[in-house]
């Protein structure tokens, strides 16, 4: 599949999903639009980094890619925490919560559909 593609479905996936929580739960448009923003730095980036480390890869490597996944999706956590924080959405702690929820959400609805 084209990994051009897979980079823009992922993201829109990603904003759908996201966007949707947002809407339900936090119902603002500014936080809505900060999410798009978010997402479009980190959600690429993550999937361009397994994209990469996937075609270089030549061990049996399941558990790498998932170890890999794993500390790629906390950094997307982290980045997305500080980000919502230094937007104004969300308090420190609010704002943890928040990224670690919409990327739950997100990441878990990917392995839905995988």
């Amino acid at each position: 599949m084209n990994p051009l593609f897979v980079l823009f479905r992922n993201l829109l996936l990603t904003v759908l999903i996201e966007g949707t929580a947002v809407l339900i739960f936090v119902k603002s448009r500014k936080v809505l639009y900060h999410s798009v923003l978010v997402n479009m730095l980190t959600n690429p980036l993550v999937n361009l980094a397994l994209i990469l480390w996937a075609s270089f890869v030549t061990v049996p490597a399941v558990p790498y890619y998932y170890i890999a996944t794993a500390f790629l999706e906390i950094a997307a956590v982290i980045t997305e925490w500080l980000l919502y924080y230094k937007m104004g959405d969300f308090g420190i702690k609010k704002a943890f919560l928040a990224s670690l929820l919409l990327n739950a959400a997100s990441y878990s609805f990917g392995l839905l559909i995988a």
